[in-house]
């Protein structure tokens, strides 16, 4: 996949595209110092064009989290069109010379950034919509077009 080729519409596209979730009961898994659990998402029009959102919390600081949402094309080509993190640290966006003090941000995908050989999604605003990993995931939902699902999955898993 060229990213180059991608326009700020066609990101914008994928990041507002209808979404089902397909693997509704994806677990937690411990990774270094955070746990993380990952959903596969399928566009409701076009089951081909697939998806990944991600869920991130620092096993020792509840503060450090971050729920993303990436377009993937194979193993080899994800792009991240979105992440909302939380109050962990201020955000220096390189393009514009601004900085995003330390606080709840969310981060988009932009050609700018994509077409100068940066982070795709270096760029972040400020967002005062969410204060908790669960806000964060209500959000990019809301956001992205996810169907919601009919459980909590910070809900502690059950063993079967």
């Amino acid at each position: 996949m060229d990213l180059q080729r991608l326009t700020d519409d066609d990101l914008e596209s994928m990041r507002r595209a209808p979404k089902i979730i397909v693997n509704p009961r994806a677990r937690w898994v411990t990774k270094g110092g955070h746990r993380e659990k990952n959903f596969s998402l399928q566009d409701a029009c076009d089951p081909t064009q697939t998806y990944r959102l991600f869920l991130r919390i620092s096993s020792s600081n509840p503060a450090v989290f971050s729920a993303g949402l990436a377009r993937v094309w194979s193993s080899e080509a994800t792009l991240i069109l979105a992440r909302y993190n939380g109050p962990y640290h201020p955000h220096r966006n390189i393009i514009e010379r601004t900085k995003v003090p330390a606080g709840c941000h969310r981060h988009l995908a932009t050609h700018r950034y994509i077409d100068a050989g940066l982070d795709p999604d270096g760029y972040a605003e400020p967002v005062s919509e969410y204060n908790s990993v669960e806000g964060a995931f209500e959000c990019l939902c809301k956001d992205c077009g996810i169907s919601s699902l009919e459980y909590n999955p910070f809900q502690p898993e059950l063993e079967f």
